[in-house]
């Protein structure tokens, strides 16, 4: 799919970890930015983890790339009953929402895209693309709350906070934990925010 200058593309584990080093780049120059300040140590931690989760039943990614340029990435993996996504809550939930089955939920994991590149429907494009088709009931993911524009994007796309938590990483910080349930339509390049 192609949206003025950006092409889309919907890659499985193999094809993602090909491009590893590309990723980890640009993992590495959205989140050196505020609010987040995070330096190559976490850039490293996100490679080992992406090279798990790429091999993970379930994994997907989009990319956009203008000409050969990453500029953009959204991937995620399917929850296994046994998953530790929510552990580490700190607001008591009803047991409904942290119960994993089987297909239940798809966490999606990354979501980020260049500066240059932001507010041109980039980010919800392959919001849409990434989810539209999955087998799965709901989808979830966490962000900073600090996090103004992602929170205010993921709140106008249906997502509501349901928990807070911390991630088992030292000095991490509190992230929100969002849940959309299964609405995914048709994706469309170029649509929505």
């Amino acid at each position: 799919m192609t949206s003025d200058t950006i092409t889309f593309h919907v890659l499985g584990g193999e094809e993602a970890l090909a491009h590893l080093d590309e990723l980890r780049g640009l993992y590495a120059e959205v989140y050196a930015e505020p609010p987040y300040g995070w330096d190559d140590e976490h850039a490293d931690l996100f490679a080992e983890r992406f090279t798990v989760q790429a091999r993970q039943d379930g994994f997907a990614l989009v990319e956009a790339r203008h000409g050969g340029e990453l500029v953009g990435c959204c991937f995620g993996v399917t929850l296994l009953p046994s998953t530790p996504w929510w552990s580490g809550l700190l607001d008591p939930v009803p047991a409904d929402v942290t119960d994993e089955r089987p297909g239940r939920t798809f966490a999606v994991v990354e979501l980020l895209v260049r500066k240059p590149w932001r507010r041109q429907h980039i980010a919800r494009t392959m919001h849409d693309l990434l989810l539209h088709g999955r087998p799965e009931e709901r989808a979830t993911l966490t962000v900073l709350p600090a996090a103004i524009p992602a929170q205010t994007a993921y709140a106008k796309w249906g997502w509501r906070k349901v928990a807070q938590k911390r991630n088992p990483l030292p000095g991490s910080p509190v992230f929100d934990v969002l849940v959309k349930e299964r609405d995914w339509g048709p994706a469309t390049a170029g649509s929505g925010e």
